[in-house]
């Protein structure tokens, strides 16, 4: 009878449908076109959302859908200095940006997931001047932001160093603090005093740049 009574009682309530979950579906839309009708079909189903988060850039071919505001796009961001360290074979900022207008001018709810935050001596300019940027091809609008700091387990190390032998990834376990997660094991995070300089930063910046917009979490 609960579960009757819990199911009545969010039946008006979407259900939302995650798309990317383990995988960049954009990078291999012009192969499938497995976005394209996930969008159609969740643009005529009721009581459900779709959702997807993307490092690429070629959306052309969903920004002419159907899609009755169902569908919201994400975009994974970083500033310019850590994807050209870290993020190779992947768009550059820029391209993402303007992707991100594309995507918010058609009529998609646009959201943005800016991870992994790295601390580094030119943090605070270069994450402000990403979000400058960011707020220069945006139309006026309300977004989503979900905020990640840089976190690594042991077993992640190994295996970066292993591939990667030449990595310049800050994996210096005595920088960082352990915290235990749900699921049984733990990851090495910056020191609380760091977290909360990050936070404090992306919630004011943002809140200047996108006063509309709403912060989801920061971990």
């Amino acid at each position: 009878m609960s579960n009757a009574l819990a199911l009545c009682q969010r039946q008006d309530e979407p259900t939302i449908f995650e798309g990317a979950a383990t995988s960049d579906p954009v990078a291999v839309e012009p192969l499938t076109g497995s976005l394209a009708k996930a969008i159609s079909f969740f643009a005529e189903t009721p009581h459900a959302r779709f959702r997807f988060v993307t490092k690429f850039t070629d959306i052309d071919s969903l920004l002419p859908l159907e899609h009755r505001g169902k569908t919201e796009i994400r975009f994974s961001i970083n500033c310019q200095e850590m994807i050209s360290s870290f993020e190779r074979g992947v768009p550059p900022l820029k391209m993402r940006l303007a992707a991100s207008g594309k995507a918010a001018r058609a009529g998609y709810p646009v959201g943005f997931l800016i991870g992994p935050i790295f601390a580094f001596p030119l943090w605070r300019e270069e994450y402000d001047q990403m979000l400058q940027q960011l707020r220069e091809n945006l139309p006026q609008g309300a977004y989503t932001f979900e905020l990640i700091s840089h976190r690594f387990t042991l077993r992640a190390r190994e295996s970066i160093c292993q591939i990667y032998p030449d990595n310049k990834l800050p994996l210096e376990t005595q920088e960082r603090s352990f915290k235990y997660g749900q699921f049984g094991y733990g990851k090495y995070v910056y020191p609380k005093a760091v977290l909360q300089e990050f936070e404090d930063f992306f919630r004011e910046k943002i809140a200047h740049y996108f006063p509309a917009s709403q912060i989801l979490y920061f971990v």
